[in-house]
Order: C-alpha cells, then structure tokens, then sequence
C-alpha cells in the first residue's frame, strides 16, 4: 500500500502535467491533426516522456549531485521559474505553438515531449518519485499518472476539433477561460518550487520532501 506521502507525489506530478495545459499548449496542434492522428502522435509524445521520467526516477538525483555537481534544490528553484514564465505567458496570451509543430505530424512526438511534457519541474517530481518509492513501484506510478494524462488530453482534443467547427458558441469561450485559469495553478507551483527550493538551501522554514 501506498502512504499519504507517496500518493501526494502521484497526485502533484499529474498537476503539474495538467491536461488543461497540455490543451492549453496543443491547442493548434489538436485543430490541425485528427483524432486518431493526435492520439497516436500523442501516444508516441507519452512514450518518449516515460523513459525520461523512469531514468530519473530510478538514478535519482545520480546525474545532478555526482555527475554535474549540482544539487536538487537549485535544480527546483530553476525549474520553478521556467514553470512560472511558462504559465504568465500562457495566461496573458492565451495558446498558440504553431511555430513548434511544422512538418510531417508523424515527427512531431519530439516537440511535444519537449518542451511541452519533459521539462524541470516534471523531471523533479520523478527524482521525488524514485526517492520514496522503490523500482518498479515509481516507474509504475509515473506509467500510471501518464496513462491518465493522456487520455484526458485525448478527450480535450476531442472537445477541440469540435469546438473549431463552432469556435464562437458559449461552451468555447468557457473551455478557454478554463484552459487560462489553469496557467494561474501552474504558474502557483512554479512560486511553490522556487520558495521550497530557497527554504531548503536557507532553512527558511520547513521544504516540501
């Protein structure tokens, strides 16, 4: 059985993935592919993410402190302020990634993954994740929270291809003020990393685990 700790951490990595954002941030990529096109970019987009988050989760902070020299709570600080950027930017000018997906929709796994999925503040939470639960619990979980994820965002798009073909009815205008009022969580946990990171460096109260 999990404890409440280790569910908390499941429940702050799906947060921060947030399949609001990820519409916010896909929104004309899911206008411009299909369904089943998104889906399986999407798919592909999820896969790559998991291995990423699975190094982290089962090195965990091997890279950071004994490779690089570089510890955990400035790579949360950091991690937290390209959170913070992320979501003032989005929520002061709404979606729009076009310049990020060019081309043929089946190399676009890659530029979604980064920056839109694997980022700082996802790759912390998974060193969290393989810090308090043991393989292959933690891979298990990150798989889960992705499963989830994915299908949320799949539904979104869904809602968003047919939303474009009524873009000025009532029910688009309150997916977008949703899909906004998501960046001000984000960028909420973006502040919360940063102050955890600065109180665990400075002892500035108690950090987050």
């Amino acid at each position: 059985m999990l404890d409440s700790t280790q569910l908390r951490l499941g429940a702050y990595f799906f947060v921060i993935l947030n399949p609001f954002s990820q519409a916010l941030f896909l929104w004309d990529l899911m206008k411009r592919l299909s369904a089943k096109e998104f889906a399986s970019v999407y798919g592909r987009a999820s896969l790559l993410s998991f291995g990423v988050y699975a190094i982290f989760a089962v090195t965990g902070e091997f890279f950071f402190v004994d490779v690089f020299q570089v510890r955990i709570e400035a790579f949360r600080i950091f991690g937290g302020l390209i959170v913070f950027l992320v979501a003032v930017r989005y929520f002061t000018q709404g979606g729009g990634s076009a310049q990020f997906f060019q081309g043929d929709p089946t190399q676009l796994a890659t530029s979604i993954s980064i920056p839109f999925m694997v980022g700082p503040a996802t790759i912390w939470v998974s060193i969290l994740i393989g810090r308090n639960l043991a393989t292959p619990l933690n891979v298990g979980m990150i798989a889960g929270v992705l499963a989830l994820n994915y299908a949320l965002v799949c539904l979104a798009q869904l809602m968003v291809s047919r939303m474009s073909q009524a873009k000025d009815t009532l029910l688009g205008a309150y997916f977008t003020i949703l899909m906004r009022t998501s960046a001000l969580f984000i960028g909420a946990i973006g502040i919360e990393m940063i102050l955890t990171g600065l109180e665990s460096i400075g002892g500035f109260g108690k950090a987050a685990p």
